[in-house]
């Protein structure tokens, strides 16, 4: 089994062949592959001061204490308990302060609804597949689940999408249901926002007689060339009866297509009910889709930040204080002895956590009146 060393070069960005460089032995670009993938040192080296090397080299790039745990150990290693526990860092949500953004000359706050227009989106190609899988579901009436933790894009990404479509695709109805209480979400609620999409008067109907019309109206819809997508959000508060009717709904057909498409969004507890066996008739026919965090996207995603606001962001960050601050976004998940799984490596750098990370270190180099923000502050903090 691979050791935990190649996971941390992958979230670092950093290259075998760039750490074999580095090293003051003789390794090479294979050997380092080797040690890697079956823990195989040459003989002629010197295994205890080259691990120390490795270990120096990649906490000057911004590897965590975290990050570092067992890294020269095999993913195997389980905990003595049956739960499993996230060893990546707490961050408690930070603001860039007044005076920060007088010290660094920013005009308002790029981690702060800095979203106004389609241009002040970041999209990784990651981004962009999700955005087509979205169009997909539109176009060819097919499902999806949308699922990623909390600030990691996804309502973003459910904004741009409509954006997208009502400018591009004026013939896409896009259904969504108002209530604000997504466990308080009924049948009833999804069939008044059907009704409202489609411009349906049914006081006075039973409710199947109201059922029958939406029917109706969704073939004959269809029928002229109109799309349908229902898009919930937060549905991971969605009940599972509601979840069940969202399936049948879809089942409807106008000849051999569907009427209607489907986009559900919600965090990880998503993934959890749809493996119910209560729902899994709809988790069968549904794509279950992660949104992914920055990783090797997060120096533009800094640039991209800042560029909105008019600044460089070079010329507040040196490129290894962005690898720190990546680094403080990553570490691993402990299973629990009866999950029969190994160590999993976590990845957290998603948007939320970076412009949380950023404001952060931001605030203590205003603080103490430095201009430059460099990997041994982020260490710091």
């Amino acid at each position: 089994m691979a050791l935990h060393l190649g996971f941390v070069l992958n979230q670092l960005s950093i290259k075998q062949v760039t750490l074999a460089k580095k090293l003051t032995g003789s390794l090479s670009a294979s050997s380092i592959s080797r040690i890697i993938n079956y823990n195989q040192w040459p003989k002629n080296c010197d295994v205890t001061k080259t691990k120390t090397q490795i270990k120096s080299y990649l906490q000057k790039q911004g590897a965590s204490s975290e990050l570092l745990r067992g890294l020269f150990k095999q993913q195997l290693a389980v905990k003595k308990n049956n739960e499993s526990t996230n060893e990546t860092e707490e961050l408690e949500i930070e603001m860039l302060t007044m005076a920060t953004r007088e010290f660094f000359n920013l005009k308002r706050d790029p981690f702060q609804n800095e979203i106004q227009t389609v241009h002040d989106v970041f999209l990784t190609r990651h981004n962009r597949m999700l955005l087509e899988e979205m169009n997909t579901a539109a176009h060819a009436g097919s499902m999806i689940a949308l699922i990623g933790e909390c600030g990691s894009g996804k309502t973003i990404l459910r904004r741009l999408f409509i954006e997208q479509m009502r400018t591009k695709n004026p013939d896409l109805i896009i259904i969504e249901p108002r209530r604000l209480d997504r466990k308080k979400i009924t049948a009833e609620g999804i069939s008044q926002a059907i009704c409202r999409a489609l411009e349906l008067k049914n006081g006075g109907m039973s409710s199947e007689q109201r059922d029958a019309m939406i029917e109706d109206a969704l073939v004959e819809s269809a029928g002229i060339g109109k799309q349908h997508i229902l898009i919930i959000d937060e549905a991971h508060d969605l009940p599972t009866s509601v979840i069940k009717l969202i399936k049948r709904i879809w089942e409807l057909t106008a000849g051999f297509s569907r009427v209607m498409g489907v986009v559900l969004i919600g965090q990880t507890e998503l993934k959890k009910i749809l493996q119910g066996s209560y729902v899994r008739e709809f988790a069968w026919r549904c794509n279950q889709l992660t949104v992914q965090p920055l990783g090797r996207d997060l120096p533009d995603y800094v640039a991209h930040k800042f560029k909105s606001v008019g600044i460089d962001a070079s010329t507040i960050f040196t490129v290894d204080a962005i690898h720190a601050i990546r680094g403080k976004c990553a570490g691993r998940t402990q299973m629990g002895l009866n999950s029969h799984q190994p160590d999993m490596p976590t990845d957290l750098s998603y948007p939320l956590s970076i412009n949380s990370w950023l404001a952060r270190v931001m605030n203590a180099a205003a603080h103490i009146g430095e201009t430059k923000i460099t990997e041994k502050l982020v260490h710091k903090v």
